[in-house]
């Protein structure tokens, strides 16, 4: 992880706080008010979310410098608003507060260029207020080693580290896992069902597995459906 010593005002800037446990929400912003105010020119001004989709609407209305999004919300994801930052090239900087973290939500986080720190709800307040300190400051409390490390656990606990494959090797993974025989993957992806058992073949190389069995294990274990991500 990457260490950094930060220096910043929060006079003048903008928090936008995403929970959707109203509680959470109350406890984190007064924690945060109460440290931030007690400094000498007062603190950020914090904005409150329930949301994905409230989220993004204050994101689409406010200039916000920094976004506490909790990793799983009731429609959606935290990372959904870290990506739509990136997609909608806004400055904002996103901190993901997970309750457990995985090595597969660390990378996603890390693939959507917009979140400077990804931590755990356990490692308290101080924490987090360093946390959005680094990101106001530009810079990010992940980096590629925190990245490498979460693939390689990903793949010592038998997970698919999709960045190994191809987007057609990953999209032939994907209907393999969801029962398609090699001719019906053929007609989907109008190849040969020569094509079809060469590139199944790379694939099973490149993870060092053995058959369609173990790969649509790690597809499905690999697939965002919840407890994929926390």
């Amino acid at each position: 992880m990457v260490q950094t010593q930060t220096s910043v005002s929060m006079v003048g800037r903008t928090v936008l706080l995403v929970d959707d446990h109203e509680t959470v929400r109350m406890g984190v912003g007064a924690a945060l008010r109460n440290h931030w105010d007690s400094e000498a020119h007062g603190g950020p001004r914090i904005i409150e979310a329930d949301s994905v989709s409230s989220a993004l609407q204050h994101l689409s209305e406010t200039e916000v410098d920094v976004a506490i999004v909790d990793l799983r919300l009731g429609d959606g994801s935290g990372i959904q608003i870290a990506q739509a930052v990136s997609d909608n090239r806004l400055e904002t900087r996103c901190v993901v507060l997970t309750s457990l973290k995985s090595p597969r939500a660390l990378i996603k986080c890390f693939e959507t260029g917009s979140v400077a720190a990804f931590i755990e709800k356990a490692d308290g307040i101080k924490n987090l207020i360093e946390a959005v300190e680094v990101a106001v400051n530009g810079y990010s409390m992940l980096d590629a080693r925190d990245v490498a490390a979460a693939r390689q656990q990903l793949i010592d606990e038998g997970g698919l580290d999709r960045s190994l494959l191809t987007e057609k090797e990953n999209r032939f993974a994907d209907l393999v896992a969801d029962g398609f025989s090699d001719q019906e993957i053929a007609d989907q992806m109008y190849v040969a069902s020569t094509t079809v058992r060469n590139v199944l073949s790379r694939i099973y190389k490149k993870l060092d597995i053995e058959g369609r069995n173990r790969l649509s294990a790690m597809v499905w274990q690999d697939r965002p459906d919840g407890s994929a991500l926390d």
